[in-house]
């Protein structure tokens, strides 16, 4: 009887919520959210001044015999100009377990800004990329083992081209990393394409690369492609899963998120 009672309850208020969650959203914009995940290019999307966009997921890995899990994923972004946001970007959870040792603890936080120099990519002429510059930095306080002890900064051009239902977007960019006590310039571009299924459901397949992921190492490469579904306006989660075109890249990765925007 009380499982009867418990399961109709939990019928009931779904039956409120869902309905509820599909509707237009609850921070009064008409535009969909759209988030700088779960790809690895940055978007040149704004939000709107006076609104805030929370984005986090969970992503797991592994990389010959090192299973690791990355908990978090947090970017909280604030509209602070008509073509300007501030970005904060929570030190995940990572937990890395190895074949001698684990390790775990939280990663370093970062600090960014996001400036839009043109209109938005649907109000350009066709062809035309809107064009962001995205400037910022890690701040060294992660956990010892996870920390880069040094802040490194970093800059990344953003270009975005509206296609209708596709979308194409590109990045470049350079960060002056830390590694074996010394310090090294890395440059990294990306191409992601994106197609819109339909108005809520959409698709995207991507490569990313890196100049070097470790002092004098090798380039490096990878292919991701993912989904992402609009429950409201205001509200997406997504899925992704990718791997490493190189002997030291992850054999595979995969991960899950959500972004909520008020």
């Amino acid at each position: 009887m009380k499982r009867s009672i418990f399961w109709l309850v939990l019928a009931l208020g779904l039956s409120q919520v869902l309905p509820a969650l599909a509707q237009d959203g609850w921070s009064g914009l008409e535009d969909s959210i759209s988030p700088d995940r779960p790809d690895f290019t940055e978007g040149t999307g704004l939000i709107p001044v006076g609104h805030v966009q929370v984005e986090g997921g969970v992503t797991l890995a592994r990389v010959e015999d090192e299973d690791s899990t990355s908990l978090g994923e947090v970017l909280v972004r604030f509209g602070i100009g008509e073509r300007s946001e501030a970005r904060i970007g929570l030190g995940s959870y990572t937990r890395v377990d190895g074949e001698f040792a684990d390790v775990s603890g939280f990663e370093d936080p970062a600090l960014e800004l996001k400036i839009r120099f043109t209109e938005e990519a649907g109000e350009l002429a066709p062809g035309q990329p809107a064009v962001a510059l995205v400037l910022g930095t890690s701040v060294p306080v992660g956990d010892k083992e996870l920390t880069s002890d040094e802040w490194v900064p970093t800059a990344i051009f953003a270009f975005d081209w509206d296609l209708g239902r596709f979308g194409l977007g590109a990045n470049l960019g350079g960060s002056y990393e830390t590694g074996d006590d010394d310090r090294f310039v890395q440059a990294f571009g990306s191409l992601s394409a994106g197609f819109s299924v339909t108005d809520r459901l959409g698709t995207y397949l991507e490569w990313y690369g890196f100049s070097e992921e470790e002092k004098d190492g090798p380039s490096t490469h990878y292919v991701d492609g993912g989904i992402s579904f609009l429950i409201n306006n205001d509200l997406m989660v997504d899925a992704r899963i990718g791997t490493g075109l190189n002997d030291a890249d992850p054999d595979w990765y995969a991960g899950v998120g959500a972004s909520v925007r008020w």
